[in-house]
């Protein structure tokens, strides 16, 4: 009997909530029979494939981008100029290879591997899904290989891609193979992804069953396989391998259309969480999760995180107005305060100065906490840090630190529906349905979920701009989508290679701005103040919800509308009661504040013609700092007490930290559904924001293709790549 020795993964569990690895280790003196007799051994060669899949974000990858720089010079320096043939710091050649010759192995070997479950069918279906996934991550890697290496090669007319190998190499074949063309290695891929397509389950959501059930997240799925072929066939498609071949982009739309469908079509995205919902309908394939806190290597200083990744000002400058326009297009976007009526994602993805978060500050203002020598000597280089993939529940606080649920989405419909809305415009324009839905379709559901809306007095969704790209044609919807796809992928690794694709410049100018505070006045216009205020009163029903009176609620259907909670308190019939607001702090010159200068009020009264009825009286109240008393509002018109409607007061302006409206029924109580205050900051901070170079990212021409260095080849034990780089 043959003896064999290499080392495996004696067992992995792929757990949704957790993933257990135990450390490889040697199983030598092992026969071949012995190896393939049960799933313990044979399928830990399996296990190594999934064991070397990342679990964390390739952040790192931006800093070769103008997307963000490392809070430390030269993090980043492949980007400056100093990566060369014999210093790759990108690519897995090795690895790739190695884990395509353990998956040959076991392609080879697992066919009757007992698994030795006590249901004879289960243990048929988990040996036909394990190869399934074989095949699976074999297209993996070798789609790593074809995306890190691909490319042309000196002198060559036709794109290269890796030197296939498809089973175990012995030790007397011939290892200095020849590279496959470019498409000849798509067309494995395919074949491999269609293996798995044919054999595995479409997803992993059918509860806790045993073999399709949320436990498998990790594992490969058919579905995984599909979104794995849109995104090759995109990548086939560009310009950089393929000339952007008309054929090649109708491929790709169909590929990622297919995937799009069996992934429950083109269906609104859920919203941004808190980017630690491992369950969402949106995530395609996964890592196992796990948990800590990575926060503490991004969060700015002030969150006692050490901001390693410092998004640019470019990429904060890529980010539309709230009306959907670039900010040097829309009328909302005003240059004195850059950071406001943005776009929803800005402040989902980037720490900026004034942002609160956590009921902290971030202040990269000169002098500030985040800013260089601040709480920290780097602090930031750009003025941003970065937040996006960060978890609220995470907190830093010594004596206070918790932890959250952490993983990687390897594959989810937000690249889907770029995937399609790049290949489909480029094959058939942005509003043909050829394929059941248009691009501009598709982005629709990515604007929509960024919160972009050009006519915000309208209750309905509204994107004037996305349309005009549309009606402007291929080329200008085309440059929209590359934006979309920067932002809503940004620090998921994908700009590096999509420049690459793109055939567009890797050189880069990455700026940043330093902010100085201003002694002019700053121009500001009334806003809802209640939203970023604490609630409080006197008295709330224990089944009602005070907190709902500031949720942003905008158009209650009417007095009985209770969908979104509502503020009740029953029973205080003919009592006084009241719901105050204290106000929100903020950067002034010389510090914070809380106090607003207000002079309206906006309520909608909730009432169920029972216990709940509208108010007889009412009046409002603001805390004066001279009296150390509330004081009733000074030329109040009437306080409004109808039902079905907003009920606006205006008053006198004051200045003041805290609001309240006091109210009464003769009879019954009161219910409120919303309440806002409109005013201003009493004296805010104004800042001047400079603009300048950070750094300068250089790439020599040979580096558009990434080279395998030549100390690599001398050490593959089982490959060489052949000469022509």
């Amino acid at each position: 009997m043959k003896r064999i020795e290499f080392i495996i993964l004696l067992i992995v569990v792929f757990g949704f909530t957790s993933c257990d690895f135990l450390d490889p280790r040697p199983i030598q003196d092992q026969t071949t029979e012995d190896l393939w007799s049960h799933a313990t051994y044979g399928e830990g060669i399996l296990t190594k494939a999934y064991y070397d899949l990342e679990s964390n974000y390739p952040i790192r990858n931006d800093f070769y981008t103008d997307n963000a720089v490392p809070n430390t010079t030269g993090l980043n320096n492949l980007a400056l100029g100093s990566w060369t043939v014999q210093n790759n710091q990108i690519g897995e050649w090795d690895q790739c290879y190695e884990n395509i010759r353990y998956l040959n192995l076991f392609l080879e070997n697992a066919e009757g591997m007992p698994y030795k479950i006590s249901d004879p069918q289960k243990d048929s279906l988990i040996a036909i899904q394990r190869t399934g996934e074989a095949y699976f991550l074999r297209a993996w890697y070798q789609w790593k290989l074809l995306r890190d290496y691909g490319g042309y090669a000196t002198g060559e007319t036709e794109a290269l891609g890796f030197p296939i190998v498809t089973h175990v190499l012995g030790q007397d074949e011939e290892l200095d193979i020849p590279r496959n063309t470019y498409e000849e290695c798509v067309e494995q891929i395919v074949s491999d992804c269609d293996e798995a397509i044919a054999i595995l389950p479409n997803d992993y959501l059918n509860g806790d069953d045993e073999l399709t059930g949320l436990v498998n997240r990790g594992r490969a799925s058919a579905l995984a396989a599909k979104a794995l072929k849109a995104r090759m066939f995109l990548y086939a498609a560009s310009p950089a391998y393929s000339g952007a071949e008309q054929s090649k982009w109708e491929r790709a739309a169909s590929a990622a259309a297919e995937a799009i469908e069996a992934a429950g079509g083109l269906t609104d995205l859920v919203q941004f969480g808190n980017f630690n919902n491992a369950t969402s309908i949106d995530n395609i394939w996964i890592s196992p999760t796990w948990n800590g806190v990575w926060e503490g290597s991004f969060y700015p200083p002030s969150l006692y995180g050490t901001g390693l990744c410092n998004p640019s000002q470019e990429l904060v400058d890529a980010f539309p107005a709230k009306d959907g326009y670039p900010i040097v297009e829309s009328a909302v976007y005003k240059s004195g305060v850059p950071y406001k009526n943005r776009d929803g994602r800005f402040e989902r993805f980037i720490f900026f100065n004034q942002d609160l978060y956590n009921s902290t500050y971030i202040k990269t203002v000169e002098g500030g906490a985040d800013a260089p020598g601040g709480l920290s000597q780097n602090g930031t280089r750009t003025g941003y840090y970065m937040k996006k993939l960060m978890s609220k529940n995470v907190r830093l606080t010594p004596g206070d630190v918790t932890s959250d649920v952490h993983f990687y989405v390897r594959f989810n419909k937000t690249e889907l529906y770029l995937n399609f809305a790049e290949a489909a415009n480029e094959a058939y324009g942005p509003t043909d349905a050829t394929l059941g839905f248009s691009a501009l379709e598709a982005m629709q559901k990515i604007r929509e979920r960024a919160g972009i809306d050009s006519d915000l007095s309208s209750a309905s969704y509204d994107d004037a701009y996305l349309e005009a790209q549309a009606a402007a044609g291929k080329d200008a919807f085309r440059e929209l989508i590359k934006n979309e796809r920067r932002l809503e992928l940004c620090f998921e690794g994908h700009r590096f290679w999509d420049i690459r694709r793109w055939n567009e410049p890797l050189n880069h100018t990455v700026s940043g701005v330093r902010i100085t505070v201003s002694n002019e006045q700053l121009e500001q216009e009334p806003f809802n103040v209640a939203l970023a205020s604490t609630p409080s009163t006197d008295y709330v029903s224990g089944w009602e919800d005070l907190n709902s009176i500031n949720n942003g609620y905008e158009n209650p259907t009417s007095s009985t509308d209770h969908s979104r909670g509502i503020y009740g308190n029953w029973y205080s019939g003919g009592e006084w009661r009241y719901v105050q607001y204290d106000f929100p702090e903020y950067l002034t010159a010389n510090g914070t504040s809380t106090k607003h200068t207000v002079d309206q009020s906006d309520i909608y009264w909730f009432a169920d013609g029972g216990g709940l009825l509208a108010p007889d009286s009412i009046y409002i109240q603001y805390w004066d700092d001279n009296t150390s008393a509330w004081e009733e509002v000074e030329n109040a018109d009437a306080y409004g007490n109808a039902l079905d409607q907003w009920n606006t007061t205006t008053f006198d302006p004051v200045s003041t930290s805290s609001i309240r409206i006091n109210f009464k029924n003769n009879v019954e109580s009161c219910g409120i559904i919303e309440w806002q205050v409109w005013g201003v900051q009493t004296s805010p901070a104004n800042f001047n924001y400079e603009y300048r170079t950070v750094e300068n990212h250089t790439y020599q021409d040979y580096m558009r293709y990434i080279p395998v260095p030549y100390t690599q080849t001398l050490i593959m034990s089982n490959l060489k790549q052949n000469s022509g780089w």
